[in-house]
């Protein structure tokens, strides 16, 4: 994050219209230009399944899928592995859903690595070039990857591939300069860089913390997150930056003038941005340490429970439906995504 009482008034940047605005994500050359909007996806988990009839022809049934990504761990640490299905309940709105698929094995899944690149990571961004390239050329052969990078633009560097020839002429042109677009990444990747997607999904977002740019809305990020279904893990600097802060905070630097408050609303904000997706907060001291968490994230995915549904309640209204899962395991402790947003069907400006 840079400084916000650095920047000139006239300079903060407004989001373009959705014809042009297309994310600001400038493809590289040898990539595919993708048409990304901002218009929002809609919601929910549908599937076109088809239905083979009578009269030898098919029909399109429309199926509402909800799939939960759920961790189980020991109280002390570690996952608990190797539970059945019947040690598992789901209830949405506190209606007991029947899980009709189930599995730990470890599935393909699509990972967004959004890196900050502003002016206050460029001191580590040779760890983070290091630690970023050792995890996208560790991932299984079936992982998808993405590439953005962020800071008052937002960039698809590499779109979705697992092919990690290209990584590293794209991560030695980057120059870490400017503000932090943390909120309207978040929105931008969650619509464009997700939509469409159906696999397993999972965004990993390294930064400081602290939005200072952004024209998107908390809120709104937030509810893009949601709908994209998409676990959000948060690499976050936030405590370190306070404390380097509170050390300083006589000296002119980077954090001058923020208000000790800032950074604990910016870890609250982030810690409800997790919360809401089915991912975590980690918290490095340094970016040295981003090798651990990458590993500690690929952990967790890899050993998540995959529970499925058809939910009873099949109104097509854009509702937000509050899920929760409960297991039989002493003493375990349970991460999932609290609720989805239902698709909706219903014409414009009716409930």
């Amino acid at each position: 994050m840079t400084p916000r009482h650095a920047r000139p008034a006239n300079s903060r940047k407004k989001l373009l219209s959705p014809p042009a605005f297309g994310l600001w994500l400038l493809l590289a050359a040898a990539l595919t230009g993708t048409g990304l909007s901002r218009t929002p996806p809609q919601a929910g988990s549908q599937n076109q399944q088809p239905q083979q009839q009578p009269g030898q022809y098919k029909i399109g049934v429309e199926v509402n899928m909800i799939t939960v990504p759920v961790t189980v761990r020991k109280p002390e640490g570690g996952f608990i592995k190797g539970l059945p299905q019947s040690a598992f309940r789901i209830t949405e709105d506190g209606q007991e859903q029947e899980i009709q698929t189930f599995g730990q094995e470890a599935v393909p899944t699509r990972i967004a690595i959004v890196l900050d690149i502003s002016g206050s990571v460029r001191g580590e961004w040779g760890t983070i070039k290091y630690a970023t390239r050792r995890f996208l050329e560790n991932l299984k052969p079936e992982d998808e990857f993405s590439l953005v990078t962020f800071n008052t633009e937002t960039r698809l560097k590499i779109d979705w591939g697992n092919k990690t020839d290209r990584l590293d002429d794209v991560l030695a042109s980057i120059y870490c300069k400017d503000y932090t677009n943390l909120w309207d990444t978040i929105y931008l990747v969650a619509n464009d860089v997700f939509r469409g997607i159906r696999e397993k999904k999972a965004m990993i977002i390294m930064s400081d913390g602290l939005d200072n740019n952004s024209t998107t809305a908390y809120k709104d990020a937030l509810a893009a997150a949601a709908r994209s279904e998409a676990a959000v893990y948060v690499v976050s600097k936030t405590n370190a930056v306070r404390q380097a802060y509170l050390a300083q905070q006589e000296q002119q630097g980077w954090y001058a003038g923020v208000p000790e408050g800032v950074f604990l609303d910016a870890d609250m904000a982030l810690r409800k941005l997790a919360y809401e997706t089915g991912g975590r907060v980690l918290y490095p001291n340094t970016f040295g340490q981003l090798g651990d968490i990458y590993a500690e994230v690929d952990e967790e995915l890899r050993n998540q429970y995959m529970l499925g549904y058809v939910s009873t309640n099949t109104t097509k209204d854009g509702s937000y439906r509050r899920i929760a899962v409960a297991v039989k395991a002493p003493g375990a402790a349970i991460t999932s995504r609290p609720g989805y947003y239902a698709p909706n069907l219903l014409p414009s400006g009716k409930k």
